[in-house]
């Protein structure tokens, strides 16, 4: 039996490619190694959003050939595509495969039994998921003045929605009954005239789906026919991760970002008015270049207003190819530093604001395992609530409908709600 081992870094889509990968090989015949058992194929699925990603996709490459020296040695991601050069020069690398190169990467490496034969580039599951990502575009068109995934991901694409929905039924009877629609720029999918909306209800009427989620959006894209669409639907969650980068109208200018913060608030508060429970999370940059004291004070404004429910934080990282890689006014290290443990107080104190609202209620939580001192199962409610569940012992998977008791700085807790 020939065996692989993988690591993927990044995103949702670069987690979805890897599922298709891992679904190639066992369909030609591969196992995964097991417990540090020597495997003759590895594979690292790179990122390179940020330096941070870059690092570790080194990191990875050079244990696997350590841990692996026989192995056949693959690179393959957006990193591939940014800076081949870098890659190359990692003693034993055998192969570097860009984005377009990955679905063929069974193929390239002559892993076909016959000549001419295909292998389907699609999912049927997610290993060591209870929920499964969907990916239904990719690429984008924006030109955000810090972000290099324009250069390695192309123009936008969309799948079409038959294609999309004939996964779905893979997927879920398979024991998924939560999807997360993703994409690069998710907002952005179309297929004809068929828009993100259109898309949502297509798989609304899909029988088993319990959850459809979405994994990010730009705020431009959270349209009145979205916000109705998700209210009406059977399916869709009352979370929406809408990506906000700052709170500072001059430093969104700075970004090239198409919405100013009263925008963005109105739009929370319309999608909140209309959508009952809705939880918004979002993503934020500290230290972009230029940025003050002033613009930051903004953020922590904007973080105190809009009530978020989780704030991704990462400080500006330089991407070589972007606008913002080539000013000269970069923010200190120290000082970005200090903000991000000043915004990182704020964020946990408005988080555990948006928890505390949900103190008292019953929500379904989808299990997705067992925490490691073995005390409680853990999952997530509807709203991308984290929750810890008494008693454990539930599988994967379920939903269970948990009476919610407490919120601590992290998590809500619950007990299992008992049908009398």
């Amino acid at each position: 039996m020939r065996t692989f081992a993988v690591r993927t870094l990044g995103c949702k889509v670069n987690q979805y490619e890897t599922q298709r990968l891992v679904e190639q090989l066992e369909a030609l015949g591969w196992r995964h190694a097991q417990n540090g058992a020597a495997a003759e194929l590895c594979i690292v699925n790179t990122c390179t959003v940020t330096q941070e990603a870059d690092a570790k996709s080194r990191q990875a490459l050079r244990r696997f050939r350590r841990d692996h020296p026989a192995a056949i040695l693959v690179a393959t991601g957006c990193y591939v595509e940014r800076d081949r050069a870098a890659l190359e020069a990692i003693p034993g690398v055998d192969h570097l495969l860009d984005n377009a190169q990955k679905e063929r990467l069974v193929e390239i490496l002559g892993l076909l039994p016959d000549h001419g034969a295909t292998i389907p580039f699609a999912i049927s599951r997610f290993t060591g998921h209870a929920r499964a990502f969907l990916k239904v575009q990719d690429g984008c068109d924006r030109q955000c003045s810090y972000c290099i995934l324009p250069r390695v991901r192309g123009r936008s694409r969309s799948r079409p929605i038959a294609e999309v929905l004939d996964e779905a039924r893979r997927l879920v009877p398979n024991g998924y009954p939560e999807l997360v629609l993703t994409g690069v720029h998710l907002g952005d999918y179309a297929d004809g005239e068929n828009r993100l909306p259109d898309l949502v209800r297509v798989l609304d009427r899909i029988e088993g789906l319990r959850r459809l989620r979405f994994s990010s959006i730009d705020p431009k894209e959270v349209t009145p026919e979205l916000v109705g669409t998700i209210a009406s639907s059977r399916t869709a969650c009352p979370h929406l991760h809408i990506s906000l980068q700052s709170g500072s109208r001059t430093v969104l200018e700075r970004m090239s970002r198409d919405y100013t913060p009263e925008e963005y608030r109105h739009l929370v508060e319309r999608a909140a008015a209309a959508i009952p429970d809705l939880c918004v999370s979002t993503d934020l940059m500290v230290g972009f270049p230029g940025e003050t004291e002033d613009e930051c004070a903004d953020s922590l404004a904007m973080i105190d207003a809009v009530g978020f429910s989780k704030v991704h934080l990462f400080p500006f990282s330089p991407r070589p190819g972007t606008l913002a890689a080539r000013r000269g006014d970069f923010v200190p290290r120290d000082v970005v530093k200090q903000r991000l443990a000043e915004v990182a107080a704020i964020v946990e104190k408005v988080a555990q604001r948006c928890r505390r609202r949900f103190v008292g209620r019953t929500l379904d939580v989808l299990i997705e395992g067992r925490t490691k001192d073995g005390r409680f199962d853990h999952g997530f409610t509807p709203n991308y609530l984290k929750t810890l569940v008494e008693p454990p012992g539930a599988q994967a998977g379920a939903v269970l409908p948990v009476h919610i008791t407490s919120s601590d700085a992290v998590c809500l807790h619950g007990r299992v709600e008992v049908a009398p």
